[in-house]
């Protein structure tokens, strides 16, 4: 009987727990429901997406869906982040916060959404926040918290982000990073540090981004940039240094940095350049040195340039003398991308002229190359070509290596002198033939009368031997309308002269 009761009070309370349980099931299901059917006013709803931006929202809407998974308040006018605020949205991946006046953020503002994956708090007023604050969300992939008022970031800050991928510290005002701040953030691939106020890097720094690809630190206040600052960024795509006051770049101990690809070091007081950075750069394509202070780059430099398909030198200051030939040489032969409307500061004659065309007339050879070669101008070959002595020119002047748009050049102009030589030549031997054709008669009649002049100048005296040579001038004169007969008598020689000698001999016919 005792065994009977007990049953029955057990039977009872098992099904008094089951109700129970029943009850507080069908409650639930009727919560879910009526929160998949409901939608904050001045929101937009899609599904499982909550778009409530540009409300003037003041604080979080309360009726949100449980089921949300992802939710949007830009542009409104939230001032602080309380704590567990989201944790009754367990299911969200993305949460946009950013164009709010935010200044105050909770360590536990975020507790709750373990399965976030990107969070934007962007173009806020945060100026600090706790090391934990991070801690609650493991899962994100995606973190912005560019243009705030950050000054310092907490030792520990992402510890818990080993998962991040993508990092957004853009315009904060920072002026130092912790020491090994990212060490735990063993995804990350793009890094954005620009537009702080740093101006010192430790070999700490970035320890642990060994999958970091791209990381950008423009617009910052560094002075000199040691490579040997990177050695374990083994992964690095893209290094981005425009606009510090970088005056130095050196490379300390080499190391080959074979992945590394686009370098810019744009807006920055850069004088010269060290060939050793390039030569541990195997693989650099891109290279931007706009608005720098460069006056030439070495021969050692440009030779390591081996791998380059864009480079950038506007804006420097441009020394278009000796010095710059080895880089005149390499950009004529470079066929990358490339601006060619670098302008001469220097010399002064030179100043404005574009650097290719200003040193047009000069030639880079391979014999000499930190000297300019004066570029020869082709000519027609004749008798000119030798000095007075008639030797020929220094064969030292052959020496020089003609770029291939000046062979061609050359090689133009030297056909066109061949081929106008050739027409005049032929054109004079057809003048010649015509007229030894056509003047038979007078050219033998010619001939004649010069043979007979020697020979009475054989026989006649020279009563006039004493006098002064160098005084005597010979004259012949006669009629040139006279009659055939004259001709004759003159050819043959038959008529008679009468002389006068007065330091000049006259004769009439």
């Amino acid at each position: 009987h005792e065994l009977h009761s007990m049953w029955q009070t057990s039977s009872v309370t098992c099904i008094k727990r089951l109700a129970y349980l029943l009850l507080l099931l069908t409650s639930f299901l009727l919560l879910t429901c009526s929160g998949e059917k409901t939608c904050p006013n001045s929101c937009r709803c899609e599904g499982k997406i909550v778009h409530c931006d540009s409300a003037s929202f003041m604080d979080v809407p309360e009726n949100i869906s449980v089921t949300c998974q992802g939710l949007s308040l830009r542009n409104n006018d939230l001032h602080s982040m309380l704590p567990y605020q989201f944790a009754h949205l367990n299911q969200l991946l993305w949460l946009y916060l950013d164009h709010n006046q935010i200044s105050i953020v909770d360590s536990r503002a975020f507790q709750g959404i373990r399965r976030l994956k990107e969070l934007i708090l962007s173009t806020n007023k945060i100026s600090q926040l706790h090391n934990s604050t991070f801690h609650g969300v493991p899962n994100l992939r995606s973190l912005d918290l560019s243009y705030n008022k950050l000054q310092e970031l907490q030792p520990g800050q992402f510890h818990s982000l080993r998962k991040l991928q993508n990092l957004h510290l853009r315009a904060n005002g920072l002026t130092v990073i912790p020491l090994r701040a990212f060490i735990e953030c063993r995804s990350l691939e793009f890094l954005d540090l620009g537009y702080n106020r740093l101006h010192v890097l430790t070999r700490t720094t970035f320890l642990g981004l060994s999958r970091l690809m791209e990381l950008h630190l423009e617009h910052n206040q560094f002075s000199r940039i040691n490579f040997f600052l990177f050695p374990r960024l083994g992964n690095l795509r893209g290094l981005y240094l425009q606009w510090n006051r970088i005056r130095v770049v050196n490379q300390g101990l080499p190391w080959i940095w074979h992945t590394l690809q686009k370098l810019d070091l744009s807006g920055n007081e850069i004088q010269s350049l060290d060939p050793v950075v390039f030569q541990c750069l195997p693989n650099l394509q891109v290279l931007n040195l706009e608005s720098n202070k460069l006056a030439n780059v070495s021969h050692e430099t440009v030779a390591a340039w081996l791998s380059l398909t864009t480079i950038n030198l506007a804006g420097n200051m441009w020394n278009c003398g000796p010095g710059i030939c080895s880089l005149v040489a390499w950009l004529r032969n470079f066929h990358g991308t490339k601006d060619t409307s670098i302008i001469c500061s220097s010399p002064k004659h030179l100043q404005g002229e574009k650097v290719l065309e200003a040193t047009r007339n000069y030639i880079y050879s391979p014999l000499s190359p930190h000297l300019p070669q004066p570029l020869p101008h082709p000519t027609i070959p004749s008798f000119t070509d030798t000095d007075t002595r008639g030797t020929p020119p220094p064969s030292n002047s052959l020496l020089v290596t003609l770029s291939p748009e000046q062979e061609n050049l050359s090689f133009h102009k030297v056909i066109v002198g061949g081929v106008a030589l050739f027409f005049s030549t032929s054109l004079i031997l057809t003048v010649v033939y015509v007229s030894c054709r056509r003047y038979t008669g007078a050219t033998r009649l010619l001939q004649q009368h010069s043979v007979v002049g020697r020979k009475r100048r054989k026989k006649s005296p020279e009563p006039e031997q004493n006098l002064s040579s160098q005084m005597q001038e010979y004259y012949m004169s006669y009629n040139p309308a006279a009659t055939p007969e004259a001709m004759d008598v003159l050819a043959n020689g038959t008529s008679t002269c009468t002389c006068t000698i007065s330091g000049s001999r006259e004769c009439e016919v």
